[in-house]
């Protein structure tokens, strides 16, 4: 983690600001010459524990070389510490937390046993954010070999409203990361990336972003966001998120809280599906409920079936002038343009999602409505099954947008 995120970062629980402390640092030199003229931090720099205007460019560019490893985050009004592990400042609401240590870093709470051993158990309304927590867990941490390739899906996902060339130079917020293939092509276009994940994915994007410095990661929730309401960013994007959240207007409702007026967002979902997915659906039923290696094997053999039946045939068909039209009615025929691994990732992600919900144009652009968005657009990803990319400029204030207490988030 960067002291430049402490600038930014807020107590998901209660709003307040966080204070420092690091237990294990390094340097990087990756970040030796990174330009910081529109990445200046406003109310806080951690750093020298001063005010940004004390600190001159030059040791903001220094800021950058810095990792703070482990250690924690700490909210003086909740009396809550937040962990940082792995460079990742784990910001989740105190069951999420209790619930991501207890499984996955056993280890850092045997070392700091004292600074943690107040956290409590989830809830019972949190159990489908628990399912999601670990589905996504191991989806993204298993699924890794496939970035070289991703740049082409990526900008599919965000087309017709970003291209290449709109991340240069900004900085944005990515909420719903995965394994960093989104995050890590939106700064391999010059962009400072705040990347945000649920799931021990971050563990896998984090190892992007020591590719890139000005790529941060955090763990958080999407109904609970740990930024400051008057974060600074260019715009914010999140693909193949919302349609997995238990309540996607709420999600969506917290991701506005963070978009200033006049900023927009982009956002990519599945669309109401054609009627030969119907089994698919009825298949979920069974599917989330096994254990995650046998849906790995079983996405295998899926994924191979549809090799062989259906993304053979649509190779074949497409290059006969006569049958073009017809190959563009098959069924997953997008794989066919990718290696075979990602076939796999296609039926483990649609199996294995605890949460997965269908929408509407109409719907899409009521909930962007809803959440103080105008001048919406709603396109339909081309060749893909059915599924939306929206975007919408804000128009009210963060205030007026932040969930209430008594909010289900979890329906």
């Amino acid at each position: 983690m960067k002291y430049r995120l402490v600038d930014l970062l807020c107590c998901p629980q209660c709003g307040g600001s966080l204070e420092l402390e690091a237990y294990q640092m390094r340097s990087s030199i990756e970040a030796i010459g990174v330009s910081t003229e529109r990445q200046r931090c406003t109310k806080l720099c951690a750093r020298y524990a001063h005010h940004p205007s004390q600190t001159n460019p030059e040791a903001c560019s220094r800021c950058y070389q810095d990792e703070i490893v482990e250690g924690r985050l700490f909210c003086n009004a909740c009396n809550i510490a937040y962990p940082i592990i792995n460079n990742i400042p784990r910001l989740l609401t105190v069951g999420l937390l209790s619930e991501s240590l207890a499984h996955y870093h056993t280890d850092f709470l045997q070392r700091h046993p004292k600074e943690f051993a107040t956290l409590s158990i989830p809830s019972l309304h949190e159990g489908k954010k628990v399912a999601t927590l670990h589905a996504f867990s191991y989806q993204w941490t298993t699924f890794l070999k496939n970035f070289d390739y991703f740049s082409e899906i990526f900008l599919s996902f965000v087309h017709p409203f970003l291209k290449s060339q709109d991340f240069e130079g900004k900085t944005v917020l990515e909420v719903g990361c995965g394994s960093g293939r989104p995050a890590s092509v939106a700064a391999s276009f010059g962009a400072e990336v705040i990347a945000v994940d649920l799931s021990e994915a971050v563990e896998s994007a984090q190892q992007m972003a020591s590719h890139y410095p000005m790529l941060h990661v955090v763990q958080a929730d999407a109904y609970a966001l740990p930024f400051r309401s008057n974060l600074e960013v260019d715009f914010v994007y999140s693909v193949g998120v919302i349609q997995h959240l238990p309540n996607p207007q709420a999600g969506l409702l917290s991701i506005a809280r963070l978009v200033q007026p006049g900023r927009r967002i982009i956002i990519w979902v599945y669309g109401v599906r054609e009627f030969w997915y119907r089994p698919i659906d009825l298949l979920r039923k069974l599917t989330i409920r096994l254990p995650f290696r046998i849906l790995h094997v079983f996405s295998f053999c899926l994924a191979l079936l549809s090799e062989l039946f259906l993304l053979i045939p649509y190779r074949i068909l497409s290059k006969i002038p006569g049958t073009r039209t017809l190959a563009e009615r098959i069924p997953g025929r997008i794989y066919a343009r990718f290696p075979f691994k990602e076939n796999v990732l296609g039926w483990f992600d649609r199996l294995g999602a605890p949460v997965t919900c269908y929408f509407t144009r109409d719907q899409v652009e009521n909930m962007l409505l809803a959440a103080g968005f105008a001048s919406i657009q709603v396109v339909a990803r081309p060749g893909a099954s059915a599924s939306w990319v929206a975007q919408g400029i804000r128009v009210l204030t963060p205030e007026t947008l932040r969930p209430s207490a008594s909010d289900d988030l979890t329906k």
